[in-house]
């Protein structure tokens, strides 16, 4: 008798489960991950992350551009590094500011990586709040908010900066 109210409550659970995965989701934006470059924090939707690269080695490249750092092996993958500060119209980046690298995601087809201060978590859409709109500083840069530590984060929009032709044209 035990067995067959467990099996019966199993079935049923079973069956909201279904029902529940079958309901449409509400359209919640997706968490995106928050990051220091220099002295700025910025959001990158989670779908245009790779990965996060700690101390990795830059091997610098002659004859480029002073926003583009060099090349880096991440996984015995060469990839590109960028400076975004320095290409944004900043300072460049000090070595004690340049301690890990985003590796873009492979769906951008960049084979990129920025230099980030650090990466310091997720941040939902519901705990960020909308800053009045200003002129971008760069033309790759979104809305900013307001996060719940009072942290002020620009919105990254990583296609608009990987299809930006500075972003292609390294060489000097």
């Amino acid at each position: 008798m035990e067995h067959a109210q467990r099996l019966a409550g199993l079935r049923d659970f079973s069956a909201q489960l279904a029902q529940r995965l079958a309901e449409p989701k509400e359209s919640a934006a997706p968490p995106r991950l928050a990051v220091r470059i220099g002295g700025r924090g910025y959001l990158l939707e989670m779908t245009h992350v790779g990965e996060v690269v700690p101390n990795a080695v830059v091997a610098p490249v002659p004859w480029t551009r002073p926003w583009f750092r060099g090349l880096a092996n991440v996984r015995g993958r060469l990839v590109n590094v960028y400076d975004l500060q320095r290409m944004s119209g900043g300072e460049a980046l000090r070595e004690e500011q340049s301690r890990q690298l985003l590796v873009l995601a492979d769906s951008l087809r960049a084979n990129a990586a920025l230099l980030i201060t650090r990466a310091f978590g997720l941040r939902a859409a519901k705990d960020l709040k909308a800053l009045p709109a200003a002129a971008a500083a760069a033309p790759w840069e979104r809305a900013s908010y307001l996060d719940a530590d009072g942290v002020t984060l620009t919105e990254l929009d990583v296609p608009r900066l990987v299809a930006d032709e500075r972003f292609g044209s390294i060489g000097i």
